[in-house]
């Protein structure tokens, strides 16, 4: 083995864990691959750092790390560092040290990585190689092992809500994680960032943000599942935004030029005459734009407003208009269902 777990995430040989986590993490945002696509050797360096950060986060593989240091990966899984060194001479399984019952360490081949060696069995009775391994051990006495290969780490859905503003300029949040997997549980705090233009219940995707991996193995993805709240004034319909405007009487009826809000600012839109409660109108261009450039449209609901405390005079002149058009506007309506 020729890293130093110590060295490889940049901590004293003392660290609690609390510094070797917190050392891991950043090493592992500043080194993963998908960060890091044009760099060729990112992949490498952030296996080692992962491998660094599975041994010395466990106490029992650091223990083990800490007494046979450089032989660490020669040390099958389950056998304690005193029976290593006891049996292998010091040298590792490449010697000729003599285990109980006059079994000796070439009866099983060479090692090549931890927990995975290519063990040549023999067969026997008591006191043979196959009640070492079940007295030793631990493991079958087929001299098939478990698969300590590298594993990915799981991927991890959480849900976060944005306004309707962060939805369309982009948004950054921390996340206090909670991640539970087959494993155990870990805690971390995640520093995301949201992209412009993001849509309701889309899933957004941070990479090596997920469960962590194992045996070396890349950590998984965090999704985050994006709720967009409600505006009071504004509708959100995938890129196109729907708002209510408020006109009188008089702008309906004679036609008028009124001021409407957009995202970025003010803009004149014209009520043409005889204009209904209702009716919508089409602002091309000034709803939600994407990373393409392209952008939805806005739409606007015009309701016009009755006033509720006309005077004396304003009352004389709606009664003369009311005699001036006399036209039956429900004339078209059934009569029954």
């Amino acid at each position: 083995m020729s890293q130093d777990f110590y060295k490889t995430l940049g901590v004293e040989r003392k660290a609690d864990e609390k510094e070797i986590k917190r050392a891991y993490r950043k090493l592992a945002r500043q080194h993963h691959p998908d960060i890091n696509p044009n760099d060729k050797g990112a992949e490498a360096r952030f296996k080692e750092i992962n491998q660094a950060y599975q041994v010395l986060s466990d106490k029992e593989k650091r223990e083990l790390y800490d007494a046979v240091g450089d032989d660490y990966d020669k040390v099958p899984a389950g056998v304690s560092a005193e029976d290593f060194k006891r049996y292998a001479g010091g040298t590792g399984f490449s010697g000729s040290g003599n285990f109980p019952g006059g079994a000796n360490f070439e009866d099983f081949g060479q090692p090549s990585t931890r927990g995975g060696a290519n063990f040549r069995v023999q067969s026997g009775g008591a006191g043979g190689v196959g009640d070492l391994f079940e007295n030793l051990f631990g493991g079958r006495s087929d001299g098939r092992r478990p698969n300590r290969s590298a594993q990915k780490g799981g991927d991890v859905e959480q849900p976060v809500e944005i306004s309707l503003a962060e939805s369309i300029r982009g948004a950054q949040r921390t996340l206090q994680l909670v991640i539970r997997s087959e494993r155990g549980e870990e805690s971390r705090n995640v520093t995301v960032r949201i992209p412009a233009g993001v849509r309701d219940n889309a899933r957004v995707r941070i990479a090596a943000q997920g469960a962590s991996g194992q045996n070396g193995g890349a950590n998984g993805d965090l999704f985050l599942r994006v709720r967009i709240a409600s505006h009071v004034f504004w509708k959100r319909e995938v890129d196109d935004l729907v708002c209510e405007i408020p006109i009188r009487f008089d702008e309906a009826a004679l036609g008028a030029t009124i001021s409407v809000p957009t995202i970025e600012n003010a803009v004149n839109l014209k009520i043409p005459a005889g204009t209904q409660s209702g009716q919508t109108f089409r602002l091309s261009g000034r709803g939600v734009k994407q990373k393409d450039g392209k952008a939805g449209d806005q739409f606007v609901k015009v309701k016009i407003v009755v006033p509720k405390d006309l005077n004396e005079r304003e009352r004389e002149l709606i009664e003369e208009l009311k005699s001036l058009r006399a036209d039956d506007v429900r004339a078209d309506l059934p009569k029954s269902l």
